[in-house]
C-alpha cells in the first residue's frame, strides 16, 4: 500500500506541473474558441444560444483533469516511455493525414501506419540489409511498437471514459439535411478536453548516479511493456516522470437516439476497441507475431467504429423529422428560459395552447401572442397528457426558450459535406468563371 501511495503522490505532483506549462492554457483557449463556434452556430440556426461557451470550457477543464488522472494511471502502469514511441514520426504523419480529412488527425491512423511500415521494414531487412543506411527507415526500426500501440489504446480508453461521463453535456440541436434530401432534427455532440498528463522518459545512467536519490523502486514485472533501451555493465535504466499536456476531442451526431443514450453506446464501443488494442500490444511483448494484429486493428478498428456509428444513425428512424405527426416536438429547452421554468423537456410534444389546437408552427406562435398573459400548454409526454402553465412576461414571445423539430419550410439547416482541407484550398485558389 505504501508503494502505490508513494507512486500516486509522485504522479499527481508531476501532473500538477502541467498547469505551469503555457501550452496547457493555450489548449484551454483553443477549447473555448471551439465552444464559441458551437454557440455561434446555435445563434445562427435558432436565433438564440442554447449553451454558454465559458460554462462549457470550465466543465471541460474539470473533466479533463479527471481524465488526466485516469490516463496517467494507465500510462504509468504499463510503463510507456516517450523516447521509444516515435513522436518524431507520429505528429508529422498525423498532420499530413489531416490534410486528407480532418478526422484523420488521430494517432490511431498515424500510429497504425507507422507500425505497419516498421513491421514491413523488419520483414525486408534480411533481404535488403542496406535499408538501415536510410536514416528515415532506421528510425522506424528503433520504435518500440508495443509501447506506441498501447499508447493509442490508453488515449482512446481515456476518451471513452470522458465520453461516458460527459459526452452528452452541451449537445446542440441541429437541423440536418440528410443525403436523401429529408430535413431531420438531431443533436451535434462536440466535446473537447484539455488533459494534464504524467509521462515517462527513460534514461540510461551510471549505477552510482545521484539521480537515484529519492526515487521509488518499481516491482520486478515493471515496465509491463518492456523497453528498447539496454543498459550496459555498470549502468541502469532510470525513468523520470515528466508533465505533459494534451487535448482530446469528440464529435458525433445523434439523430435516432438522444445524446445521453448515444454517448453510452459510443463510449462502450470505443472502450472495447481500446482494451482489445492494449491487450494485443501487451501480448506482443511475449508473442511478437501478435504485433501485426495490433498494428492493423489501430486504424481499421477505429475506422470501423466511425462507419458503424454513422450507418446506425441514418438507418434507424429519426427522432425528429419535418413530417412529424400531431403537434410540435420539442428538441431542446434553453436553460433558464420560461419554457425551462415551466418544466418543458426535450421529447415533449406540444398539442394545445390555452385549450386551442394548432396545425403549424406559425399557428403555435400566433396563439402564444394572443394568449400572452395566460398561457397554458398541453403537452404529451410518455403517452400522458400534461398541462403546464407558462409565464413569458416580461420577455417577448420568441424568447419562450424551446427549439422545435424542423418544419417542412425550415430555411436554415446544416448539410453534410465530405471534403478534405486540400480540396478546400484547391477550391479557394482555383480560377472561377466570370
Amino acid at each position: 500500500m505504501g508503494f502505490w501511495l508513494s507512486i500516486s503522490v509522485l504522479m499527481l505532483k508531476t501532473m500538477f506541473l502541467s498547469f505551469l506549462n503555457p501550452f496547457f492554457w493555450i489548449f484551454v483557449f483553443v477549447v473555448f474558441m471551439q465552444y464559441r463556434k458551437v454557440v455561434h452556430m446555435e445563434q445562427k440556426l435558432f436565433g438564440q444560444p442554447i449553451n454558454n461557451a465559458w460554462e462549457q470550457t470550465v466543465h471541460s477543464l474539470i473533466y479533463g483533469i479527471i481524465g488526466g488522472v485516469f490516463g496517467s494511471f494507465f500510462l504509468l502502469l504499463l510503463g510507456i516511455s516517450l523516447e521509444s514511441i516515435g513522436i518524431a514520426y507520429l505528429w508529422p504523419l498525423a498532420i499530413l493525414l489531416m490534410l486528407i480529412n480532418p478526422r484523420f488527425l488521430c494517432f490511431a491512423y498515424a500510429g497504425g501506419l507507422i507500425s505497419v511500415a516498421s513491421i514491413a521494414i523488419r520483414y525486408l531487412l534480411p533481404y535488403w540489409p542496406e535499408l538501415t543506411e536510410i536514416v528515415l527507415l532506421k528510425g522506424l526500426l528503433e520504435i518500440h511498437l508495443p509501447s506506441l500501440l498501447a499508447l493509442i489504446g490508453i488515449l482512446h480508453l481515456t476518451e471513452s471514459f470522458l465520453i461516458f461521463i460527459s459526452g452528452h453535456r452541451g449537445a446542440s440541436p441541429i437541423y440536418l439535411k440528410a443525403p436523401s434530401g429529408k430535413l431531420l432534427g438531431g443533436y451535434s455532440m462536440q466535446r473537447f478536453w484539455p488533459l494534464p498528463l504524467m509521462g515517462l522518459l527513460g534514461l540510461i545512467v551510471e549505477e552510482s548516479s545521484e539521480a537515484f536519490v529519492g526515487g521509488v523502486s518499481m516491482p520486478e514485472w515493471w515496465p509491463l511493456l518492456g523497453t528498447v533501451m539496454n543498459p550496459a555493465g555498470g549502468e541502469q535504466l532510470l525513468y523520470h516522470m515528466i508533465p505533459l499536456v494534451a487535448v482530446l476531442g469528440y464529435s458525433d451526431l445523434a439523430l435516432s437516439s438522444y445524446p445521453h443514450h448515444k454517448r453510452i453506446k459510443t463510449a462502450g464501443n470505443l472502450a472495447l476497441y481500446s482494451v482489445l488494442l492494449s491487450v494485443l500490444a501487451i501480448a506482443s511483448v511475449f508473442y511478437p507475431a501478435v504485433i501485426v494484429l495490433a498494428a492493423l486493428l489501430a486504424p481499421l478498428g477505429h475506422e470501423y467504429l466511425i462507419k458503424k456509428g454513422n450507418e446506425e444513425e441514418f438507418s434507424r428512424p429519426p427522432l425528429f423529422q419535418a413530417e412529424g405527426g400531431d403537434g410540435l416536438m420539442v428538441m431542446a429547452v434553453v436553460p433558464g428560459s420560461p419554457a425551462a421554468n415551466a418544466g418543458l423537456r426535450e421529447g415533449d410534444r406540444l398539442i394545445e395552447v390555452s385549450n386551442q389546437r394548432f396545425d403549424s408552427e406559425s399557428d403555435f406562435w400566433h396563439l402564444l401572442r394572443i394568449n400572452y398573459n395566460h398561457i397554458l400548454l398541453k403537452i404529451k409526454r410518455n403517452r400522458k397528457e400534461i398541462n403546464l402553465p407558462v409565464r413569458i412576461y416580461p420577455q417577448p414571445v420568441n424568447q419562450l426558450g424551446v427549439i422545435l423539430a424542423p418544419g417542412r419550410a425550415s430555411g436554415t439547416y446544416v448539410e453534410m459535406k465530405h471534403g478534405s482541407i486540400l480540396e478546400s484550398i484547391r477550391r479557394r485558389f482555383s480560377p472561377r468563371d466570370s
